[in-house]
């Protein structure tokens, strides 16, 4: 049977997806819920529309509500979609493209959304001498799930936090290259030893999804011990 050309164009059109949301080591794309994203393909010179679904299912026939998931159209980018995951479970974000001869073809991509990833701090407590400098930083670990660290297409985060005896949180951004977590206004005393209490309120990914808090390890200690005294009368002999 002979095939059009321009059908066996579409047919075999190579669909680049430039998602920001994958997450190596697990099998599918992984979405942290309540992230909002921007999915979007080459643009194509054959194509005369896209159109872009979710389903939930791998036949692609029963198609997400909006309770689940909301499609938003991006202005001025019809080869583009922005995607805000509401519902944990698995999705198919899919793209029909319709070419100017009538054929269409599609393309799906299965995505899992989780509202389990975790933050938490690598140690529990920290000490220093009174220095006159109120800042420092530790080690934050954030995981999709027990195993695997969130990876790095999810950085960089935004972790708001709290310090004792502080009125009002403050907000810190976690790198992937080193995952430090950045602490201000840390109180010392160069004539009395202090305890800080940092807590971390919450968290969220690069593209404003939920990570929660790990209960038991949101609270570092941070100890400043005080000067030595030295008389201020020096004695010769």
């Amino acid at each position: 049977m002979k095939i059009n050309t321009v059908y066996k164009t579409l047919m075999t059109f190579v669909i680049i997806i430039l998602s920001l949301a994958s997450a190596s080591g697990q099998g599918a794309y992984t979405v942290v819920l309540n992230s909002k994203i921007k999915y979007q393909v080459a643009a194509n010179a054959d194509v005369q529309t896209y159109e872009w679904k979710v389903y939930t299912n791998n036949l692609l026939t029963t198609e997400a509500t909006a309770l689940e998931c909301l499609l938003m159209p991006v202005s001025g980018e019809s080869n583009a979609i922005s995607v805000e995951w509401l519902q944990d479970g698995e999705y198919y974000l899919t793209l029909y493209a319709s070419g100017y001869n009538g054929c269409v073809n599609k393309k799906a991509w299965k995505y899992t959304v989780g509202s389990t990833p975790t933050i938490a701090f690598e140690q529990l407590a920290s000490e220093d001498c009174s220095d006159d400098d109120t800042s420092f930083a530790t080690l934050l670990v954030a995981k999709f799930d027990t195993d695997t660290d969130l990876s790095e297409d999810q950085y960089p985060l935004t972790v708001t936090y709290r310090i004792t005896g502080e009125t009002e949180d403050r907000t810190a951004t976690v790198n992937f290259a080193d995952k430090l977590f950045p602490i201000e206004g840390i109180i010392e005393d160069i004539n009395n030893e202090t305890i800080n209490q940092i807590r971390i309120i919450s968290a969220s990914n690069k593209f404003g999804g939920n990570i929660n808090v790990l209960t038991g390890q949101d609270i570092h200690t941070r100890t400043i011990f005080k000067k030595p005294v030295i008389s201020g009368t020096i004695i010769v002999n």
